[in-house]
């Protein structure tokens, strides 16, 4: 009878703790981006980013971090943006938003995670992406794709992500603390199985 409810507490516990990784996991993710510049030919091209918000919209920051590609030259930022390569470049709503410009090889991939802090309220900010010559937009005519920010809706509904073209693909990255939760959960269930009945 005890070892029956030692192993039904131990399975609680498992379950638990399943949930709190998917709550986890629910939060706004950090998400992955990556651009595939082999079919737009070589060469030199800017890649673009912006944050952009209206005004009254709620307060909210994008942070781009471990960007990999061929960087060439001094990068460009205009409006709320700060820092930059090889640390990260945070671009905050205050005044409308902000742009970043870098120029960049082409003929790879470019790539950089980017996450988001915002709080409750109505009106939300527009993180985008653009690669571009000296006269025109590359693989599209605009952004290559964007995260919209939504503030007001439910935990899962908070981002709109519309990478619709071949150039891009973007993904979610759990985070360490997340991958650390669920690693101890499949330990635990794998302790709780081995235990006899």
């Amino acid at each position: 009878m005890m070892q029956s409810i030692t192993h039904r507490a131990a399975r609680l516990l498992a379950a638990t703790w399943m949930c709190l990784c998917a709550g986890a996991a629910l939060a706004v993710p950090v998400h992955h981006v990556d651009i595939d510049t082999s079919a737009l030919g070589t060469g030199t091209a800017y890649l673009g980013m912006s944050f952009l918000s209206v005004g009254g919209a709620t307060p909210a920051s994008a942070s781009v971090t471990n960007l990999a590609a061929d960087l060439l030259g001094v990068p460009v930022g205009t409006g709320s943006v700060a820092g930059g390569p090889p640390g990260a470049l945070t671009f905050s709503s205050e005044a409308g938003g902000g742009d970043w410009f870098q120029a960049i090889q082409l003929g790879g991939h470019v790539g950089f995670d980017v996450s988001f802090l915002f709080g409750d309220g109505t009106d939300g900010s527009t993180f985008s992406w653009s690669l571009f010559d000296d006269t025109h937009y590359l693989g599209v005519d605009g952004d290559l794709g964007s995260i919209a920010l939504h503030p007001d809706a439910t935990p899962d509904g908070r981002l709109t992500i519309t990478p619709d073209n071949a150039f891009t693909a973007v993904r979610a990255v759990p985070e360490p603390s997340t991958l650390l939760l669920v690693a101890l959960t499949g330990c635990m269930l794998a302790a709780v199985r081995r235990r006899p009945a």
